[in-house]
């Protein structure tokens, strides 16, 4: 479903006495369009997953945020029931500990499930912004996305979860947010990101982009065809021979 407005206002411009320290984290990635193929936003997509939302002016993505409640708290809530199952087998003290554990999970979440601030993740190509939730109770951030410091997950002992995209975020205790969009890895994602947040490129790959093609054509045509911000060694076409012309004349590149 198309949000009815997309904007939302900054709450952060950059992360503050520590930005230096985070940009060199070892395991950053640069806003960088590195791949040749990757994941794209078709129409079928769109389609039949209504979370999704795109157009030429911004990508509005599920996050994980809102079924966190539902995961762990119906994860705690199946082990109080098996506890329950089998008390009168008797309890050991781990049995006991994990018992109390999983209560206090189960009301935590069924909690914070209630009281949740409204979880949000949103590419603002037309103003440069992007917004992600905070932790928990806190507020979604909104920055822009030339000052936001990506990096990648570690994931477990056998690299399960490891290289999913995620964005820092710039308040205290610098916690980190999962941004994937759809791809196999990290990099697919930030190459679809930047690709799409530079609003000096042409829309990228994806049939669900194809409608407003044209107008974002004109709309860089207008201002002259300015080259774009992020760095890439990829070839970016545009939609049309005639198009792909025009622009080489009038932007030179």
């Amino acid at each position: 479903m198309e949000i009815v407005d997309h904007k939302r206002k900054i709450t952060h411009t950059n992360y503050g006495k520590d930005e230096p320290g985070l940009q060199q984290y070892a395991h950053g990635v640069d806003k960088v369009i590195t791949e040749k193929k990757f994941f794209t936003i078709s129409k079928e997509l769109l389609e039949k997953d209504k979370r999704f939302f795109a157009n030429d002016n911004y990508i509005k993505i599920p996050t994980f945020s809102n079924y966190l409640p539902y995961i762990v708290g119906g994860v705690a809530l199946a082990m109080i029931i098996n506890y329950l199952i089998f008390i009168n087998e008797g309890l050991d003290f781990i049995d006991i500990l994990f018992f109390s554990i999983s209560c206090i999970a189960f009301i935590f979440f069924a909690v914070y499930f209630f009281t949740m601030p409204k979880k949000e993740q949103i590419l603002n190509r037309q103003d440069g912004l992007m917004t992600f939730t905070g932790l928990l109770w806190q507020k979604n951030i909104t920055m822009p996305f030339k000052n936001a410091i990506f990096c990648y997950s570690t994931g477990g002992e056998d690299a399960t979860g490891a290289f999913m995209l995620q964005v820092i975020r710039p308040t205290k205790g610098y916690t980190f947010e999962d941004f994937m969009i759809g791809a196999q890895s990290c990099y697919e994602d930030i190459s679809l990101i930047t690709w799409y947040m530079d609003k000096n490129r042409p829309l990228p790959p994806g049939d669900a982009f194809d409608e407003y093609r044209l107008q974002d054509f004109e709309r860089r045509k207008a201002e002259g065809f300015p080259r774009p911000l992020y760095p890439s060694n990829i070839p970016i076409p545009e939609a049309t021979p005639e198009q792909q012309e025009n622009r080489e004349k009038i932007g030179g590149w």
